[in-house]
């Protein structure tokens, strides 16, 4: 008997590999995606809203909705990365415009969604976690309602990729990720403590030059900016991951320990703290930690998901 489907709703700040998860998400067997709902995060909520009815519309995904979340942080300024996903979010790529709108009230919509469907839901986050927090706020009751939280996001062990100490998703709105983690439900961290070892080498699109599938033009395109212009010699496929390990958790290590988040220190903003101590605490809540994975079956899955590799 094969595994049953996994319902997913997907909470991004589409940037490129944000996009690059939506493709999974719509092209992988087990996964019944339901909705997306954009946040601001990579970039502002306009443009993470459009980019994902765009890669949507473009992988043939037309009846997936996308729902507008939250336009900024709980607090704060709006911390973007433009400056790596180039200014749009999508590093430029020449993606036709949707001809569909954004439904509003992303965060209604995740409420009653998680609410009409006790256990039946898994949602996968790969951008700031306002939205979650927000929905927290408004029904407290989906801590109980959700299946599963997969969020990418934090780093364990490793530096940061932001500041020395914290990862951006995880910077970008340290009030609601310190929310979230303290919440009872089952989480999975898919930190850079794994999503750095599963990366994408300019190497690895040359076979791909001649393939006109949705799939293919799509990595070609968002990875433009970042290879071709920046000059990077690799991608790590943090958003990616984090998909594949909601459909496939024995793609890594998990361990069980309670995870804080700094949200007032100077030089510590968006620390995700886990006390590794041998005589630490018992843990309270049990955040399932990645702390390894299997970086080259991960790779396959990618290209075979998407129908690029055999």
């Amino acid at each position: 008997m094969s595994d049953p489907a996994i319902r997913v709703i997907l909470d991004v700040d589409t940037g490129v590999d944000d996009a690059l998860a939506m493709a999974l998400a719509v092209n992988h067997p087990r996964v019944d995606l339901e909705a997306v709902i954009a946040v601001a995060g990579n970039v502002s909520l306009d443009r993470t809203s459009r980019n994902s009815l765009k890669v949507l519309d473009w992988l043939g995904a037309t009846s997936v909705p996308v729902y507008a979340g939250a336009v900024g942080p709980l607090s704060g300024v709006l911390r973007e990365a433009s400056y790596w996903h180039g200014q749009d979010g999508l590093g430029g790529a020449c993606l036709p415009e949707s001809s569909r709108g954004v439904e509003p009230d992303g965060i209604g919509y995740l409420c009653r969604r998680l609410m009409a469907a006790p256990g039946e839901l898994t949602l996968v986050c790969t951008g700031p976690l306002t939205d979650l927090a927000l929905a927290l706020e408004r029904e407290p009751r989906i801590v109980r309602r959700v299946r599963e939280v997969v969020l990418m996001g934090g780093a364990a062990r490793l530096p940061g990729n932001t500041t020395p100490v914290a990862e951006f998703n995880i910077y970008a709105d340290p009030e609601a990720a310190a929310r979230v983690f303290e919440q009872p439900w089952p989480i999975t961290m898919v930190g850079l403590d794994v999503t750095e070892r599963v990366r994408l080498q300019p190497s690895d699109l040359m076979p791909l030059a001649a393939n006109d599938s949705a799939a293919a033009v799509l990595l070609r395109e968002v990875c433009h900016f970042l290879f071709d212009v920046c000059g990077e010699d690799s991608l790590a496929l943090h958003d990616p991951l984090a998909l594949l390990v909601a459909v496939h958790p024995d793609l890594v290590v998990r361990r069980r320990h309670d995870v804080r988040v700094e949200t007032r220190g100077a030089c510590t903003l968006g620390m995700t703290i886990v006390d590794w101590r041998m005589d630490a605490p018992p843990p309270a809540r049990h955040t399932r930690i990645c702390t390894e994975v299997a970086a080259e079956r991960a790779r396959a899955l990618f290209f075979t998901t998407l129908g690029l590799g055999s």
